[in-house]
């Protein structure tokens, strides 16, 4: 991916993962709870393939890359949490298609997935 290409890319999964945030909230107030963990769970993944766009000029395509990714990242960033944090948010995910996820617990993923975008945004700061 040429440079440019890279920084577009990394403004769009910017600009989309915010959109994604705001779409969950919608859906959360409507109680649809299924929507609002698809786009809850689509807003964490964008931030980690940022995130891996930023510091490594790597496009992760798939969830294990993700998955693998972040592991990566935990790891270098001595942080065990952070791939467990990931880990309770793939929850989201799997939400959409299982509900599993009770209304009165939702905001717990709520708060974490934001705790978790924003874990991630500082690291890059601190790049």
């Amino acid at each position: 991916m040429r440079k440019h290409h890279v920084y577009e890319k990394i403004h769009e999964y910017e600009v989309t993962r915010d959109e994604y945030l705001k779409n969950a909230d919608e859906f959360l107030r409507e109680g649809k709870l299924r929507k609002a963990s698809e786009f809850m769970w689509g807003a964490v993944a964008l931030q980690i393939k940022r995130v891996a766009l930023i510091m490594r000029r790597e496009h992760l395509g798939t969830h294990k890359q993700i998955t693998v990714f972040i592991k990566r990242l935990a790891e270098s960033q001595n942080d065990k949490d952070l791939f467990k944090t990931f880990r309770f948010l793939e929850r989201l995910h799997t939400n959409f298609y299982d509900e599993e996820i009770e209304p009165d617990e939702f905001e717990i993923y709520r708060e974490e997935a934001h705790k978790f975008i924003r874990k991630l945004e500082d690291i890059i700061i601190k790049k």
